[in-house]
């Protein structure tokens, strides 16, 4: 896929407001098999994997976490300290998933990367599903979890070009409000 632009826009602690324009996006682009969703998050201990994976029991996960998952005990993961790749059934449970998950742990990262940019010929920008890519940052404003906790959900869009990223946010009512970050 190669490096994207994240551009933010939006940060707020209203999640209702942060998945409507998720939502508001995605009806703006081409549904494309190629991707999925995902739920991210950085977990440490067996504990930590079985409450997400309880709390999101559709989520699809390989089977070594699984299996660690089912290990008695909290003790640490073996491979250490790393992030947990929750697959989701589709883009529809992304919102219900990420609530249910943030009732048990304090930072996530929702993707959609199931989809394709569309044509925009007076931009002179062909239809992509190359860097199409839509995140939202559960309680940090960052692309990563490098960024410290905050109270506040950050969505960005992922793009190969800033004129993309500007005609989507012109699109659904937003705008860029801070640097891009290259992913």
């Amino acid at each position: 896929m190669g490096h994207t632009a994240a551009f933010p826009l939006l940060r707020t602690n209203d999640l209702d407001a942060i998945f409507s324009l998720a939502d508001r996006i995605l009806a703006l682009s081409v549904p494309d098999s190629r991707g999925g969703t995902e739920v991210w998050a950085e977990v440490s201990s067996r504990a930590e994997v079985r409450r997400l994976l309880e709390a999101v029991p559709e989520a699809e996960v390989g089977e070594a976490i699984r299996k660690d998952a089912a290990a008695p005990g909290d003790s640490p993961l073996p491979f250490g300290p790393c992030l947990l790749f929750m697959e989701l059934p589709g883009a529809d449970r992304a919102r219900s998933a990420a609530l249910a998950a943030l009732g048990v742990h304090d930072r996530l990262e929702v993707y959609w990367d199931a989809f394709c940019w569309p044509e925009v010929p007076d931009l002179g920008l062909e239809w992509t599903w190359n860097y199409a890519r839509l995140q939202v940052s559960l309680h940090h404003n960052g692309t990563d979890f490098d960024s410290p906790w905050t109270e506040d959900h950050t969505l960005f869009v992922h793009v190969g070009e800033e004129e993309r990223a500007v005609w989507v946010a012109a699109q659904v009512g937003a705008e860029i409000i801070g640097e891009h970050t290259i992913c």
